[in-house]
């Protein structure tokens, strides 16, 4: 009785104290992320765990660095005038609208109601864009997460063993083969959403700067690229964004386009990317997912979306474990019509008097 008052307790502190989690969270990710890494590293070169850990994040801080150095005056520039020419964007949108579909709407009104409906929803730019405040708290976050992911590579046993204690001797080997089974599940998960980030944001480059030719290409192909991981809206906010963009610039025609060719970027994600990738890591229903998606976002934010379908999956692992799935053809209908209590009852024939 007192242990379940104290996890009672403990339940308690831990929603009360619920907004620190998220450093630790990614955190605990990148260090899921690179533990592998760093242990092959620290085994072929035979250095230690801590040496190996300095060595690949010495080398992430010089490929992060390269890459804003090529690619980081281009992005902001971009940025800049995607938010400078956010009032002539809308406003070209509402013209092609209109004159498609031939309505007569106040143009200035109507695109006055559109930024403020979106800064509203999404925050006024002058906050986003002046607060020391938050700047400093995503700061401290940023070196939290970097700490914590160092401390969970370099003390991955002992975080393992620690946790371990908790459970009873008899089932630590059933703790341990879920362990593994979701170790392998996730591993595949996250290396096939890495990928998929990679070409989506590549051919969306590759497609609206080459062949459209629309403005704030790479912005849009990085956007595209990182909405992948968010199941279900993500895909769709990806296309809307750059639909939007498109036809403000070049019309419905380019629109469509645009439509078409992530249409066919996802159809072929689905049908011949995702199976070779990602394979059957992740066997949840559709609706099961989108349930997932909505429970995250409504305990932890767009953090809580990212991780949904990771913690589904670990979820339906322990329960396949701990209640193994009935066969497919168990559940035949003619079949349980023939059981007791389904009204197929054998009459029992009794002599007669």
């Amino acid at each position: 009785m007192i242990k379940w008052i104290y996890i009672v307790f403990i339940a308690i502190f831990l929603y009360h104290v619920r907004e620190v989690f998220p450093p630790f969270i990614v955190g605990a990710i990148i260090a899921y992320l690179l533990l592998p890494l760093a242990k092959g590293l620290a085994g072929s070169a035979k250095i230690s765990m801590r040496v190996a850990v300095a060595v690949i994040y010495l080398l992430f801080v010089a490929v992060v660095a390269a890459v804003i150095w090529w690619a980081g005056p281009k992005i902001i520039y971009e940025c800049n005038n995607l938010y400078t020419d956010r009032l002539e964007i809308v406003s070209k949108l509402v013209t092609q609208v209109a004159t498609q579909f031939g309505w007569q709407v106040d143009e200035d009104k109507a695109t006055g109601d559109i930024l403020r409906t979106i800064e509203q929803s999404a925050g006024k730019p002058e906050e986003i864009v002046h607060i020391g405040g938050i700047v400093s708290k995503s700061m401290l976050e940023l070196l939290v997460t970097i700490v914590s992911s160092i401390y969970l590579i370099v003390d991955s046993e002992r975080v393992g063993t620690f946790f371990l204690r908790f459970v009873p001797h008899e089932r630590r080997h059933t703790t341990l083969e879920l362990i593994r089974q979701m170790n392998s599940m996730l591993s595949k998960y996250v290396q096939g959403q890495l990928v998929l980030i990679t070409l989506m944001a590549s051919f969306a480059y590759l497609f609206l700067h080459l062949i459209i030719h629309l403005h704030y290409a790479l912005v849009i192909a990085i956007v595209s690229g990182f909405l992948e991981i968010i199941p279900v809206l993500g895909p769709i906010l990806a296309t809307t964004t750059a639909t939007v963009v498109g036809i403000s610039q070049y019309g419905f025609g380019v629109g469509i386009s645009i439509i078409i060719a992530y249409t066919l970027a996802r159809w072929i994600e689905d049908y011949t990317i995702i199976p070779n990738i990602i394979g059957h890591a992740v066997e949840l229903h559709p609706l099961a997912v989108i349930f997932a998606v909505l429970c995250g976002e409504v305990t932890a934010g767009a953090l809580g979306m990212l991780i949904a379908i990771p913690v589904a999956a670990s979820i339906k692992v322990v329960v396949d474990v701990l209640y193994p799935p009935v066969p497919k053809d168990s559940f035949d209908i003619e079949s349980m019509a023939r059981l007791p209590g389904h009204g197929g009852e054998k009459k029992i024939e009794t002599p007669d008097a």
